[in-house]
């Protein structure tokens, strides 16, 4: 038996809107009924029951949007990038979009560093509230990590920068990068909690968080 011809494509998508809030699970489902109605040639495994292999990048927590989501599959014959693009938008709903489509050349796990944008709604935010904000990264940053074999303090100072901490749009907007690697991965809730925690005039402000990029561990390379 010839063996099938397996084209490996990895498409960027951005996450936004009310599909933030659904789960990884139901974003398998919603690809795989995507890749049926963009007629694509998608590579099934085989046995007993045969399924697209997809391959998704970094973990995301339900309720944040992103911008820069990656994804792996196959194909059994050749389709242009653009093509496969613009059927998968087209086969798309509204909230989800295909932002590129090309042959990978690094694994997930290259990727290093996560920028994500935090944004409280705190219209009665002061230039205060933002210097002691600036203050609580600018040392050790000890948070609660939860893992299987238990809860332990741990300080992730070396594995979060703050890029900017400003006032805008009636609120504070955070611009922070997170250590996202195997081991080090930096949950952007922790950041939040560590806020809540130092200042409990945020403890209950409504808040949204957007993952806005992924880098290579250098730090500034973007993450293909």
């Amino acid at each position: 038996m010839v063996p099938e011809e397996r084209y490996h494509v990895r498409v960027k998508f951005s996450k936004v809107g009310s599909l933030k809030f659904i789960s990884h699970l139901d974003l398998a489902r919603t690809m795989r009924s995507s890749f049926l109605r963009a007629k694509l040639p998608i590579w099934y495994t085989m046995g007993f029951n045969p399924h697209p292999k997809m391959v998704f990048s970094l973990p995301l927590s339900v309720g944040t949007s992103s911008l820069c989501e990656f994804m792996d599959f196959m194909l059994t014959e050749p389709i242009p990038y653009d093509e496969v693009v613009s059927r998968l938008n087209a086969a798309f709903p509204a909230e989800l979009r295909a932002i590129s489509a090309y042959e990978p050349t690094t694994r997930f796990c290259d990727a290093g560093w996560a920028e994500y944008e935090i944004v409280f709604d705190a219209p009665n935010a002061n230039d205060e509230l933002v210097a002691r904000i600036k203050d609580m990264f600018a040392g050790e940053v000890v948070i609660e990590k939860t893992t299987k074999a238990g809860t332990k303090e741990v300080d992730i100072s070396p594995l979060c920068n703050i890029l900017s901490c400003e006032r805008a749009d009636g609120g504070v907007v955070i611009r922070a990068l997170l250590s996202c690697g195997e081991n080090s991965f930096v949950n952007p809730k922790y950041i939040i909690d560590h806020i809540a925690a130092n200042a409990p005039e945020m403890a209950d402000v409504d808040y949204t968080v957007c993952r806005t990029g992924v880098f290579m561990p250098d730090k500034t390379t973007e993450f293909r």
